[in-house]
């Protein structure tokens, strides 16, 4: 009299099933999290963009000289604003910039505080008026009232 086995683990249909589960959800979500890490890409390059213009002001200001951040295509370029030197040239994946120049005279401050972006594909107004504001309000309360 033959004894019946017990099987123990799963059959290959099984395991097949569950392989095909996983690999849709995977598609599903996947998408999302590449979508997601471009976005936070993007996001740190105009974060980077904020910190260049607010170290290009103080550089100005402690080096006495005024300087140029020039933007165009992917890339921003640093220049002595007088000499023309080529300071520094930084390039971006996720950022084109329009045609633009911002010149910081030697007290630091810049000529313009708006500057346009497409930021993946979307255009973008950058304010870097927050950067300058509290120097921009104390520049203000000296000035004596006319009138």
């Amino acid at each position: 009299m033959a004894v019946p086995r017990q099987s123990s683990g799963f059959t290959l249909i099984e395991l097949l099933v569950v392989i095909t589960i996983m690999m849709t959800v995977l598609g599903l979500v996947g998408g999302s999290v590449v979508s997601g890490v471009a976005k936070a890409e993007a996001q740190t390059e105009v974060i980077s963009v904020y910190n260049l213009v607010k170290k290009t002001g103080v550089r100005s200001f402690t080096s006495g000289q005024g300087l140029a951040l020039s933007f165009g295509g992917n890339g921003v370029t640093l220049t002595s604003a007088k000499a023309k030197v080529l300071i520094s040239k930084i390039n971006f994946e996720h950022l084109v910039f329009e045609s633009q120049q911002i010149v910081f005279n030697r007290n630091g401050m810049p000529n313009i505080f708006f500057i346009e972006a497409q930021v993946r594909g979307k255009s973008r107004t950058l304010d870097f008026s927050m950067l300058f504001q509290r120097v921009a309000m104390k520049h203000y309360e000296l000035q004596p009232n006319v009138g």
